[in-house]
């Protein structure tokens, strides 16, 4: 099946609707629980397929991204080789979150909690050297268990206000089973702001500067790719260092829990080093000691965050 970019884009959504279509009519009869969601994304694999069998990156991904009005979006798609249920396991609930974004380099710490019957992450965010929490900035989002099935998984992160006035922050993520292991589909939005759009101008017109994206505007005159920069680049890096996180999780999850820190961490680094020119910050000591750092500050924050739910439930309690 040809590629979406192929098409013209006024025909893409009639390319998808007809191939999710012909996804439910080939289950339907033998296995009418797919769900539309899940077809969806199955067609969204066959539109893809292209992409991700021939790549320059070396490994079965497609990345896409949008700047429009102030909406910025980046998208990943993935096939991994583990199971869908694998992948439910780890992420199910916000503590699988946490272990995950904690890897990447701008979140100091994150802890989860639960109230008012909803399910909370609070991310740390800063500078990519060490901080601690205290000099971060507090993102709070709401962990939503959106879909699971036995053919299908959905969760999404939410949070309605970030820094410099940028706000609507979501990170979504689809997966299916598909030949070979798990399609993987994530995610990330926000909407940004006159300040915003002046920081990131003046960081990549100085720390950034050079810095490039993963999806390809044109060839150059060697025919090699061009890649996407600016703000569209920006994004694409940060879910794509999502994606590799979520990658890692997976990979790390059979071993003893002592061990899977590290291991996670070092495994990480190693994936992003293969994509220098998108995803270098900082060599791979200095990557280690700040995470380690983080990881203890992190650890603590969550015992006071578990300890303030217990004391808040026995109060509860109390009064009922």
């Amino acid at each position: 099946m040809p590629s979406t970019r192929f098409y013209p884009p006024q025909l893409r959504p009639w390319l998808a609707a007809l191939l999710v279509g012909l996804a439910l009519l080939t289950v339907g009869s033998s296995a009418r629980a797919l769900s539309t969601q899940a077809a969806a994304l199955l067609a969204d694999y066959q539109l893809i397929r292209p992409e991700l069998s021939h790549n320059p990156f070396g490994m079965p991904i497609y990345v896409r991204s949008q700047d429009q009005d102030d909406l910025l979006t980046a998208e990943v798609y993935g096939r991994l080789d583990y199971p869908l249920e694998r992948l439910k396991a780890a992420l199910a609930g916000p503590a699988g979150w946490c272990e995950l974004l904690a890897l990447t380099f701008n979140v100091k710490a994150c802890v989860h909690a639960a109230q008012a019957e909803r399910q909370w992450l609070t991310l740390y965010m800063g500078r990519k050297f060490y901080q601690a929490p205290d000099k971060a900035y507090q993102v709070r989002y709401r962990f939503q268990d959106t879909a699971s099935s036995s053919d299908y998984f959905e969760v999404s992160l939410s949070a309605a206000d970030g820094p410099l006035g940028t706000r609507d922050y979501r990170t979504a993520l689809q997966a299916i089973s598909v030949p070979g292991g798990t399609l993987v589909h994530i995610r990330s939005s926000y909407r940004s702001s006159l300040a915003s759009r002046w920081a990131t101008s003046v960081y990549l017109a100085t720390l950034g500067k050079g810095k490039i994206g993963f999806s390809s505007i044109d060839v150059d005159g060697d025919g090699r790719p061009r890649y996407v920069e600016g703000v569209r680049g920006a994004i694409e890096r940060n879910t794509m260092r999502y994606y590799l996180a979520l990658q890692v999780v997976l990979e790390t999850r059979d071993l003893p829990p002592n061990a899977r820190f590290e291991a996670c961490l070092r495994r990480w680094f190693a994936l992003t080093d293969r994509y220098r020119p998108q995803l270098y910050e900082m060599n791979r000591a200095e990557y280690l000691q700040a995470k380690r750092r983080e990881h203890i500050n992190q650890l603590r924050l969550q015992d006071i965050q578990t300890a303030l739910a217990s004391g808040q439930a026995a109060r509860g309690g109390i009064q009922d």
